[in-house]
């Protein structure tokens, strides 16, 4: 008995140890993007709600983000992001991991599920199976930094065996649209 609570305070204190060394923090961004909409589909472009493939987009892009920073290179938030393209807005929850090296950063982002916005003057609010996995490169400045990075949007419902078989396929994108971006983005205090 007397070794189980001391095992149990051990690990109690390693827990608190361990916690001491995370920072939580804020986030917030304002920025800027150039989107490139990229397919590999076969039968000729590919339009994304009016957007054609080949074209340039520029996209206005927003974040307010809580932050759990583990040591100086290593973070972890949960938050909102949104975009805008002037004549309609959409916002969705997201959650990320950030990387730290020298003045570059590598992020990997998971966002979606729902998604509210305006078109126009109307407000929408869509619940759905489809998430935005985004992998993005930055070079850091003092409050701002210039990036590089790819999104997509993917079904859910259609991670099954046959989305799989299609990956491991020969033509790997096929009939999957990828967006490509250019950023630069003021981080807001």
């Amino acid at each position: 008995m007397c070794i189980k609570r001391s095992v149990c305070i051990l690990a109690l204190i390693g827990l608190c140890v361990s916690l001491s060394g995370i920072d939580f923090q804020g986030r917030r961004h304002f920025g800027l993007s150039g989107l490139l909409i990229f397919s590999g589909t076969s039968e000729g472009p590919v339009e994304i709600d009016g957007l054609s493939s080949g074209r340039i987009q520029p996209i206005i892009d927003m974040g307010l983000y809580g932050q759990m920073n583990i040591g100086r290179s290593l973070h972890f938030g949960l938050g909102f992001r949104v975009a805008s393209i002037i004549v309609a807005t959409m916002t969705w929850p997201t959650v990320y991991a950030e990387l730290d090296l020298w003045r570059f950063s590598l992020n990997a982002q998971l966002g979606g599920g729902f998604y509210a916005g305006l078109a126009g003057f109307y407000p929408f609010f869509l619940v759905g199976d489809s998430v935005i996995p985004e992998v993005s490169l930055w070079f850091r400045f003092s409050h701002s930094r210039i990036g590089v990075g790819a999104l997509s949007f993917l079904s859910v419902s259609s991670l099954n065996t046959e989305f799989f078989k299609e990956i491991s396929a020969a033509d790997p994108i096929k009939n999957h649209k990828v967006l490509l971006y250019l950023s630069y983005v003021w981080s807001i205090k």
